[in-house]
């Protein structure tokens, strides 16, 4: 098995090109996401800095009265007409968002100006104002009608925008999550009977959960597309038999008395060798240029090793069931689409192009099955709170899928009879 191992070594060492391509393309990727994304996600991003302005056409105390005078004219006790009309005076709209914009969180990077709709358009057309909010006449009549009588509402918040940017899809977001948080609490207290009181209102901040490091975008870039181009390597290693089985070198190695399982395990044990140094390689140059693991330990990077290592294992594995599928079928072009289509998929899965935070929990739940998806997840864990014992786990699962798959590779693997 050694010559054989030795064989594939030299092979990938021949192959400059795709070698230098394997090290050096991820390397370019994580400085250009790097360089794209800095001013969004960096350490040293500019602070969101929204300019909001507030324009109010309601009445809200023309509002209270109109809606009094349509529940006074309802067949409803007096008991029960005096009881909605106690309970509607208790509830602003407009006063409830000017204390959430008022909020010293929110009020640190958000300024609001209340304005007439042609200064709002006006400033917002000049790019003085990055979008308004507009409470239009007989909103809160309308919200009222809505929440006390379930009565449809004809007017709505408008929210209006120059241009599509980075502080308009904050604004919009903000707005959303007001209204959905808004919403939500008063359909709570219908349900229990709790009746209609002054709602709590979303919070703005961040949270840092105690004895964890941050995980910056810089380390996500590094290691999702390290190990991106990582799943490549086992779609080499199998395209590699391609020239082995052409030249009928592979027929002439299985009709010695070699073992031909030597022959897999040669393709095995490469790919894992390849896959290890490569690995080390994208980390510590992307280390190295970009400090992407400012300040961590001896400990992280032992760690960091443990994963490397069990990673490259699951590769190799994966490896060793593409070659075996390219030795027993005839259109290797074919395979080579059908590799690459299944590391896309276990890429898109596994959130190697972007966060799978986004994606519904039950893909979320098969990411966290893929050896790039699980090695991504436990490598956030580690770096944030750096315990060993959630190493163990993830360890013994990626395990498990390079045995498992070694042994359907060693199972379908063409024997002597098949040359």
């Amino acid at each position: 098995m050694c010559s054989f191992l030795k064989k594939d070594l030299l092979v990938f060492w021949r192959d400059r090109k795709e070698v230098l391509i394997s090290l050096l393309a991820p390397i370019l990727l994580i400085i250009v996401l790097n360089i794209a994304f800095s001013d969004l996600f960096g350490e040293d991003a500019e602070a969101l800095d929204i300019d909001l302005g507030i324009v109010l056409e309601d009445d809200e105390s023309l509002g209270q009265e109109k809606f009094a005078e349509a529940v006074l004219e309802m067949e409803l006790s007096a008991e029960e007409k005096e009881a909605i009309i106690r309970q509607a005076s208790s509830i602003s709209p407009a006063g409830f968002m000017n204390s959430f914009f008022s909020d010293s969180e929110l009020s640190g990077w958000i300024r609001t100006e209340k304005l007439s709709e042609e200064e709002a358009k006006e400033q917002v057309t000049n790019g003085e104002l990055d979008g308004f909010v507009k409470v239009p006449e007989g909103f809160t009549y309308d919200v009222l009608r809505q929440l006390m009588l379930d009565q449809p509402a004809d007017n709505a918040l408008v929210l209006q925008i120059e241009e599509q940017s980075t502080e308009s899809d904050t604004i919009q977001t903000i707005i959303s999550n007001y209204l959905d948080t808004l919403n939500f609490q008063f359909a709570l207290q219908g349900e229990t009977n709790g009746g209609l009181e002054d709602p709590i209102l979303p919070e703005g901040g961040r949270e840092v959960v105690e004895g964890a490091d941050s995980f910056s975008i810089s380390q996500y870039f590094t290691i999702a597309m390290s190990f991106l181009f990582a799943l490549f390597i086992a779609s080499t290693v199998a395209m590699k038999t391609t020239t082995e089985k052409r030249e009928r070198v592979f027929n002439r190695i299985i009709l010695t008395n070699t073992n031909p399982l030597s022959f897999l395990m040669g393709k095995t044990i490469s790919a894992f060798c390849f896959v290890w140094l490569q690995l080390l390689f994208l980390f510590s140059v992307s280390h190295l240029l970009l400090d992407v693991f400012e300040g961590k330990s001896m400990t992280f990077w032992m760690g960091v090793i443990v994963i490397i290592t069990f990673f490259s294992l699951a590769v190799a594995g994966l490896s060793a069931v593409f070659t075996t599928f390219t030795l027993n079928v005839n259109n290797t072009d074919a395979a080579n689409g059908a590799f690459n289509l299944v590391i896309m998929l276990l890429a898109a899965v596994g959130g190697n192009f972007f966060p799978t935070q986004g994606m519904p929990e039950w893909l979320q739940k098969v990411g966290e099955w893929t050896p790039n998806g699980l090695s991504l997840s436990v490598f956030m864990q580690w770096t944030q709170f750096g315990d060993f014992q959630t190493l163990i786990f993830p360890m013994v699962k990626l395990f498990v899928f390079s045995i498992g798959c070694l042994i359907i590779g060693i199972f379908l693997f063409p024997g002597r009879g098949r040359v």
